[in-house]
């Protein structure tokens, strides 16, 4: 199975950023069957990033999609035909920052109207679930909005990301990454059974850097890394991806 190393540039960039990145990458990224590599930039830059990664074994992805009751006009919006006519394979759907940010919207229609596409799905505790020792049902919890729209068509990947250490400089030990990816993995397993769970791929976030990067990607039942702040490094986010694993 494939590792997945993802770069979520958040609400960072620019025009000469994003053609230097891609100038970077184009000439130091080494190609590798056991890698799959993909770059969330802002919406804006989305249609540059795709001109720009020519021949870069990269793919592309939206960090979010927008919806509206009754399917209505939304200023400001971003629709999954945009995503399609910009040739974004990924979409991020649950991450921490837009849920803070959409408490009405539902996380079960965002995935069904993205079923054709390649889904992260994001799950993660706050500290006071984690001081409470709530990890488990807080995680089940958001799994469920997935587990309501899943159907087996769906190519679905899983990014825990507990919100404590997202740009904190913080992460869980690596037993408890390991022991929360493995709860995950069973969970989906039980509640969709043809989900086998060998097959389920559950990738960490939160405070990833090339320091700790390898121990994490290493680590038992982790299928990959969602990197936001060292990901706007061009150089660091090319150095994790060069990891030898």
């Amino acid at each position: 199975m494939k590792k997945i190393i993802a770069a979520n540039w958040k609400n960072n960039g620019s025009k000469d950023f994003v053609k230097k990145y891609f100038s970077y990458l184009d000439k130091n990224l080494e190609k590798s069957p056991h890698k799959e590599i993909i770059i969330f930039p802002p919406d804006i830059y989305c249609s540059l990033a795709e001109e720009l990664r020519k021949d870069n074994p990269v793919y592309l992805g939206c960090q979010n999609i927008n919806i509206n009751i009754n399917n209505s006009t939304l200023t400001g919006g971003t629709t999954f035909e945009m995503l399609e006519d910009n040739f974004l394979e990924y979409i991020l759907i649950g991450h921490s920052e837009n849920r803070a940010n959409e408490e009405k919207v539902s996380l079960s229609l965002k995935t069904k109207l993205c079923e054709t596409m390649k889904i992260i799905f994001c799950v993660g505790e706050d500290k006071s679930d984690r001081d409470n020792n709530l990890i488990s049902s807080k995680i089940y919890s958001q799994l469920d909005d997935l587990i309501e729209a899943y159907n087996d068509s769906m190519d679905v990947i899983i990014a825990y990301e507990p919100i404590w250490a997202i740009g904190t400089g913080l992460t869980p030990s690596l037993k408890d990454i390991s022991n929360t990816h493995k709860i995950i993995k069973k969970y989906l397993n039980q509640k969709l059974p043809s989900y086998k769970e060998k097959d389920i791929m559950v990738m960490y976030g939160g405070s990833v850097s090339f320091d700790n990067a390898k121990e994490i990607l290493t680590s038992q039942f982790v299928d990959g890394v969602l990197i936001g702040g060292a990901s706007l490094n061009v150089e660091e986010f090319t150095r994790i991806c060069n990891l030898q694993i």
